[in-house]
């Protein structure tokens, strides 16, 4: 009967710690409904790698596919769509994709969405969104990023004890110790990445390296001020760092 119940009692330490280091893990997902499963994987595409501290999954204790919903198409194959995961950051959001050929999707960097608390946007908003993003006009794949069209988060280029050691320095005690507080978001075209990362009261840091892991100390690291209207924000963080300027 003592064996029985010491076996048991193995049986059920297992599982804890089992559970418990799933909890505490540091990487970017934990492979459990962090694919995207819809009919849009290019929209899909064209959020993950424009919205900050998105994952791409519905964030639940059941994550499943973010919900995707076409809202227009325009006379030259542009789409406005609605992109919802469930978190903090950019919660819902209306984005707009220029095209989408040969295994690859099309965008504009950095206004190509809006957010908000609630989804509820205003005409003047979705007009003002079109409008940066030429909505009706002839195709400017000059100024088009493309990313390639998946259906699952990248954790990205940087050993990912790099990035945690670099989010652990900057937030100090605000770091948080479980969960997977670190997501990546998008590279440019000579390798840097961007990443975010969660800390704890509700807060959102920005983290840009470099392809060969370094930053810089003055201008590589920034603390989100808003989660829904950033995208001044994260476009002056980006040019402050030679966003998809030349390595020199």
């Amino acid at each position: 009967m003592k064996k029985h119940c010491k076996s048991v009692l193995l049986i059920l330490f297992v599982l804890f710690l089992s559970i418990y280091m799933t909890g505490c893990s540091y990487g970017y997902g934990d492979g459990v409904g962090d694919d995207y499963h819809g009919e849009y994987p290019d929209l899909y595409s064209v959020a993950i790698h424009s919205l900050l501290g998105s994952r791409g999954y519905y964030v639940s204790e059941a994550p499943a596919s973010s919900e995707i919903k076409v809202i227009e198409t325009d006379d030259y194959g542009r789409t406005l769509f609605y992109y919802y995961e469930n978190l903090i950051v950019s919660t819902h959001s209306l984005l707009i994709s220029q095209k989408a050929e040969d295994g690859y999707v099309y965008f504009y960097p950095d206004y190509n969405f809006i957010s908000a608390d609630e989804n509820k946007f205003s005409d003047e908003e979705i007009e003002e969104l079109k409008e940066k993003n030429d909505w009706n006009k002839e195709l400017d794949e000059e100024k088009c990023v493309k990313v390639e069209i998946v259906r699952a988060k990248s954790k990205g280029p940087m050993d990912e004890e790099v990035v945690y050691r670099r989010y652990r320095s900057y937030l100090g005690d605000d770091a948080r110790s479980r969960g997977n507080p670190i997501v990546y978001i998008v590279s440019d075209d000579y390798g840097r990445a961007i990443y975010t990362g969660f800390g704890k009261h509700s807060k959102l840091i920005v983290m840009l390296f470099n392809p060969d892991g370094t930053y810089d100390d003055s201008t590589g690291t920034m603390d989100l001020t808003s989660f829904v209207a950033y995208q001044d924000q994260l476009k002056a963080f980006k040019d402050r760092n030679h966003w998809n300027q030349p390595l020199t």
